[in-house]
Order: structure tokens, then sequence, then C-alpha cells
């Protein structure tokens, strides 16, 4: 998965020009690679990966960078194949949890839940798994094995967990609705005595907001802020956890937020960029990613390519994203576990030679302009010609 140095330099540069006029403290460049994809000839736990599963949306990571966990709309339902987009039903999704430190996307993937369609999750510090699945939000421990809690929502499709003073609180965003939801959260999961109960926000635990059309992913700053993306009214939503001081800043198509630093990182859909956004609300400048250099098809699966689901790596050491009806470029792939599909076609190795694979997840690490200007120099930077 490493990139040579040509290929290194053709991601990297062309982005230093487009980001350099940001304020200190946002990376100026980013190295971006490709973290996991559906390796459409390789198994899953015996299961072919052939036509499932797919629609990647909800991304976390867990709390010590070691695993991601991320949804797929679509699935196998009850053993049969992938339903028409129309005649989805809630049991045709899957949520896996990823070990970001094995190589071999088949070997990184540790757990599968089926039937699962997580459009959006947060991990909490204990490493408790919450699953917005549009009528509920379900709770599972870190190996998505035992369900621990479950809240009755509506349409859910933004979920972010965090502690305000010594309570574990959850907010989520009903779609429909146009309403932002808090709640408190008993940490004894597992118990009947686990519940979760709506509370705050000036009320009772629900506000609607004004101006909201289709409300999305949901995330709080280190301000305790809470942040809504909006698709529909192309829009990111802001509020005190009291519910006052609501502001808004113009993002089209706006799917997801996370957060790097203070800059708030919005991904826009089928725009296929990532808004910056300072916390003033002001929009100040977009990522790309170099598809062609990454050997991505940047309109995707039937042209319906975006960017959704976000989760910055703790620490602020990158973000990962994730690319939903995404597919690599020309029916072919570089990508995944040498195999009966591999071939050497004028001259280059194709892990995938006659397919593509699908659902990346794409890596983005921070560089220095000064590394990434000694990198493009013919002669190191400080040695004499």
């Amino acid at each position: 998965m490493s990139l040579s140095r040509n290929r290194f330099l053709s991601v990297v540069i062309p982005l230093l020009a487009a980001i350099a006029p940001l304020r200190a403290g946002v990376p100026q460049a980013y190295k971006w690679s490709v973290q996991y994809l559906i390796d459409n000839s390789q198994t899953v736990f015996g299961r072919s990966q052939a036509v499932y599963p797919r629609a990647e949306r909800g991304l976390a990571i867990s709390p010590d960078g070691n695993f991601l966990y991320t949804g797929y709309i679509q699935s196998f339902n009850n053993g049969n194949n992938i339903l028409d987009r129309n005649m989805r039903s809630t049991n045709t999704g899957e949520v896996r949890k990823i070990d970001l430190r094995i190589a071999d996307y088949e070997n990184a993937t540790k757990a599968v839940l089926l039937y699962h369609r997580a459009k959006a999750i947060a991990v909490d510090d204990e490493e408790h798994v919450y699953l917005a699945d549009g009528a509920s939000i379900d709770v599972y421990d870190p190996d998505l094995q035992k369900s621990e809690l479950s809240i009755p929502m509506d349409t859910c499709e933004g979920v972010a967990v965090t502690h305000e003073g010594g309570d574990l609180v959850l907010y989520a965003t009903e779609r429909n609705q146009r309403e932002l939801h808090r709640f408190l959260i008993d940490t004894r999961f597992g118990s009947e005595g686990c519940q979760a109960t709506p509370a705050g926000l000036g009320g009772s635990g629900v506000m609607t907001i004004p101006g909201a059309l289709s409300l999305r992913g949901v995330a709080v700053d280190s301000q305790g802020r809470i942040w809504m993306a909006d698709a529909d009214a192309d829009s990111v939503f802001r509020i005190n956890p009291d519910g006052s001081g609501l502001v808004s800043a113009t993002v089209p198509k706006a799917m997801a937020v996370a957060f790097y630093n203070d800059t708030a990182l919005v991904t826009r859909g089928t725009d296929r960029q990532i808004a910056l956004v300072s916390p003033d609300m002001v929009v100040e400048g977009n990522l790309a990613v170099p598809w062609e250099q990454l050997e991505l098809a940047p309109y995707g699966n039937n042209r319906d390519s975006a960017l959704s689901g976000i989760a910055v790596i703790p620490g602020n050491k990158g973000f990962y994203v994730v690319n939903e009806h995404g597919q690599t470029a020309n029916q072919k792939s570089t990508y995944g576990r040498p195999d009966q599909n591999s071939e050497v076609i004028n001259g280059k190795l194709y892990i995938d030679a006659y397919q593509d694979d699908n659902e990346p997840i794409l890596r983005a690490l921070p560089v220095l302009i000064e590394d990434a200007a000694a990198a493009a120099s013919p002669i190191p930077i400080g040695s004499q010609p």
C-alpha cells in the first residue's frame, strides 16, 4: 500500500498551493492512501464479497486509534443476494470492526454485525459502539457481539457521544423531523438499569433546528458545541449545549462532521470534497481527493460516488473518510490480496485484473510543506551540489 516517490509527490505537491492560504495549525498537505476496501475476489468469514457489502456510510475510530467501525447499507437479506435499491429493509446491512494494524484487508476484519444499516457510528471512551440505524440507536460491546442498549428513534442518521461534567451524553439527529436529541446515558451497559434519558438543550432533550431540511451527521467540538450537517439545506449548523446560539454556514451537500484540532472537516457527499470550517463558521477551503493517483474512479459505481463518514485519528494525526459507492478505476484494481485474478498487463501488476474493487476507506496523513519540498528537490535541502 506504500506509494512510490514519484506517486507520493504527484499526490502531495498539487495540494500545496490549494491549501497554503489556510491559517496556522491546519495541515497544508496530505499523503493519501487506501486503508481498506472490499476485495470482490476474496471472502470474509467464509462469505464471498463479490456482491456484498456495498453503500458504505458510517465511520468511527476507537479511542486508542487501533480500530475502525464502519457500516454498509447494503448486504445480504436473510441469505439472499443484495436487494434492489427500492426494496431495501433494515435487515440488509452490516457493520465491520477493522484492525488498522493489519495490512491485509480480509485478515484486518475482526468482527461483522449482520443485518444492521449503520448510517452513522460513534464510539465512547470505553469503546461501546453506537449505531444509528434510522429507527433506533443500538449500543454494542467493542466486538459487536452483545447488544447493550437500544434507543427508539425515527429517522436517525447522526450520533455523537461526549462527556459533559460527570455525565456521558449522546447527541443524535432526526433527519425527517429536523431535530437534535440529547440523552443522558446510564453507563451500566448490559444491565436492566441501563437506559437513555432525554434531557437538556434548554428543555426535554429535543430541539427543532430552524432552517434545517435533512439533518445527517453530528459532532461535538472541543468547546462542547454541537455541529450538524444537512445535505438538503447545504448547511452546517452549530448550537450550544443549552440550545442557545444557533448559527450556520453554507456547505453544499454536507454529510458528516469531524474535528481536526479546532477545524471542522465536513464531507460534501457527491461533490466528493471535504470543506474546512473554522470555529467561527467561516469556510476556509476544501480538500480534494487525488483520485487518479490512487487509481480510483472519481465518479464511482453508477456515477454515485460520495464522501460520507469521516473520523479523525486520535492526536490529530490524520483522518479516515469513506468513499461511499467508490470503486477502483478501469475495471481493475492494484489493491488487495494476489490470487488467481491477478495478472501483469502491459508490464503492470493488477491484483484484480478484470474487475473493480469497492467502497474504499481513504486515509489522509498530514505532510509538512518542508518535508514535501525536500522530497521534491533533486538535491536534499541543506546539502551542497
